[in-house]
């Protein structure tokens, strides 16, 4: 079987460096009759890798329950990926953030208060790991050396920008390695001093997270780190949008620079997002700092391939750059799709949401 590890200064697949060109492409928020096509587009711009998030309080809305139907079909999402010839990294969280309602928590965590979240407190963690052990075998089966495509997975996610309990990580690394993850393990934080050295531990390949300045946060990462690859497993190409506020955009020049850029110092890299798709439901999450800021329903994010499925020009400007630091061509991009005409609609019944909240999004 196939064997992916951590270089002194490359990933090795069976031996030999290998770079992840990685999107992110999150499976929940997007219709499972559209993976393929999605997956697809991915490798026609260039990337190798797909990249997903798991969303904790989508799977289980209840405890004791893990739903894996519809577009909870995470075993799905992963063989189609395998199909389509490429790679997969997983991240798990427990805690997601990615502008999802409660960044990926579930609710039913917060009915007792002693309940201590993102830290080491028995209850949470015996909640955690149930959590954890039903993703991972989904997982395991789909690991590289098992013949399938999951080169590595995360524990939680930016972790040095909420704390630094080390006993914590140092549970949920454990627990994902009896849980059969062998696989090479990472942490992702911005490229503060700071949240380096609070959200990481040693043993787990620390990655950043950033969307410009690739040569200084890169060297940053380094220092941290003296050897092994580096990666940049969030590079920041577009942003989310807030209700009442107006559409982000980047300058898909500016963005397709840093990324050449970041691809010039030899890094490896996981675009945030390649295709972000929408938050079905209530799903969308909520900022507040001194300021409730919702997050809209779209999560189109700028991507490169946009929220209807199609190229945009940072996807030709993108693909145009990996082309440079690749070996081999790249297959044709598909022509964009129709999008059909919705006539206007005349409301006249109202009713309750509330009864069946899952079934506004869940596609069973």
């Amino acid at each position: 079987m196939p064997e992916f590890a951590i270089g002194e200064h490359d990933f090795l697949l069976d031996g030999r460096p290998f770079r992840i060109l990685s999107g992110a492409l999150h499976y929940f928020r997007v219709h499972p009759d559209l993976w393929a096509d999605r997956i697809d587009k991915a490798r026609r711009m260039g990337l190798n890798t797909i990249e997903t998030y798991v969303a904790w309080n989508a799977h289980a809305p209840e405890p004791g329950t893990f739903d894996l139907s519809g577009g909870l079909d995470l075993d799905r999402f992963l063989r189609m990926i395998a199909d389509a010839g490429m790679y997969a990294i997983v991240r798990p969280g427990p805690y997601i953030c990615a502008e999802w309602d409660n960044g990926g928590l579930p609710a039913w965590l917060f009915r007792d208060p002693s309940v201590g979240v993102r830290r080491y407190e028995p209850k949470y963690l015996d909640a955690v790991r149930e959590y954890l052990t039903k993703v991972y075998e989904v997982v395991v089966p789909h690991q590289i050396d098992r013949g399938g495509p999951v080169l590595l997975v995360q524990v939680e996610n930016e972790y040095g920008a909420f704390g630094d309990d080390k006993r914590y990580l140092k549970a949920l690394a454990e627990h994902t390695r009896d849980s059969g993850v062998t696989v090479p393990l990472t942490t992702v934080d911005q490229p503060t001093p700071e949240m380096l050295e609070a959200g990481s531990l040693d043993g787990l390949h620390r990655t950043a997270s950033f969307g410009s300045g690739a040569e200084a946060r890169l060297a940053i990462l380094r220092a941290h780190q003296p050897t092994g690859p580096l990666m940049c497993s969030e590079f920041w190409n577009g942003w989310f949008d807030h209700w009442g506020a107006h559409h982000h955009t980047t300058s898909a020049a500016d963005s397709a620079a840093e990324l050449d850029a970041l691809l010039a110092a030899g890094a490896s890299v996981n675009l945030y997002m390649f295709h972000g798709g929408t938050n079905f439901g209530l799903t969308n999450g909520a900022n507040d700092k001194g300021r409730y800021l919702p997050i809209v329903t779209s999560y189109d994010y700028d991507a490169p391939l946009d929220e209807a499925g199609n190229a945009t020009d940072k996807f030709m400007q993108f693909r145009a750059v990996i082309q440079k630091h690749i070996n081999y061509s790249l297959p044709d991009v598909p022509a964009p799709k129709k999008t059909i005409v919705i006539p206007p609609i005349s409301f006249t019944l109202t009713l309750s949401i509330f009864p069946d909240l899952k079934s506004l999004w869940n596609f069973s």
